[in-house]
């Protein structure tokens, strides 16, 4: 093969592989009032952390159904988040002791966000969901749904769930974990007011919270 010839496959070869990367990014895109089938992501792999909750631990209303923790990192300088650098990326662990499978996490704050959601089972082995899902309007909820799938059974944990934001800011909020009972849990999540000087203040108030409950 000639030189000139080389050099075409090899551009052809760049190009159908940008092409790749670039549908796979937009294969997770989730607009409110849509559901999409997370893909697989890098993420959060060299990004600065910002803020971890530690396994925050919960229990079913129920007092029966299951019990468990979920543990929330929040990141900046994500090279995988497409919406940039500046952009924080949430992501979510869950751990089941139990009896019950895990059907469902709903995580919250996300108004009027750009998001995009994948799952990184490589860096953390676990439960895959089926379908992730976010609220119509201004899309204030995404949900990891299990649905259809054994779940996240007892003594089983989740893959690490990320969702990639355009927020430059967090607080602390509570999520719900689902399977026919709920539990509530203390987690992290987009700071809906888009003032970014505000933003980082109660995002630190937020840590201060979820420190002093530790």
């Amino acid at each position: 093969m000639g030189l000139r010839s080389l050099s075409k496959l090899t551009a052809s070869v760049v190009a159908l592989a940008l092409m790749t990367l670039s549908s796979s990014a937009m294969a997770t895109l989730l607009n409110p009032g849509t559901t999409v089938a997370p893909g697989a992501t890098a993420s959060p792999a060299a990004a600065a952390l910002v803020v971890d909750s530690g396994a925050q631990p919960f229990t079913s209303v129920d007092g029966t159904s299951f019990s468990g923790t979920l543990r929330t990192q929040v990141y900046t300088n994500d090279a995988g988040n497409p919406f940039g650098l500046a952009g924080l990326t949430f992501t979510y662990l869950l751990t089941n002791n139990g009896p019950d499978a895990l059907e469902r996490l709903v995580t919250v704050n996300f108004s009027q966000w750009s998001t995009d959601v994948g799952v990184n089972a490589t860096l953390v082995p676990g439960a895959v969901p089926i379908s992730a899902d976010r609220s119509a309007g201004v899309g204030k909820s995404i949900g990891w749904d299990y649905t259809g799938s054994p779940g996240i059974g007892a003594g089983g944990n989740s893959a690490l769930l990320v969702i990639h934001t355009n927020a430059p800011g967090f607080l602390q909020v509570q999520n719900s974990v689902i399977n026919g009972s709920v539990a509530v849990v203390n987690s992290f999540g987009p700071n809906i007011f888009p003032e970014p000087t505000s933003l980082g203040l109660i995002g630190l108030a937020g840590v201060g919270l979820l420190r002093r409950r530790k």
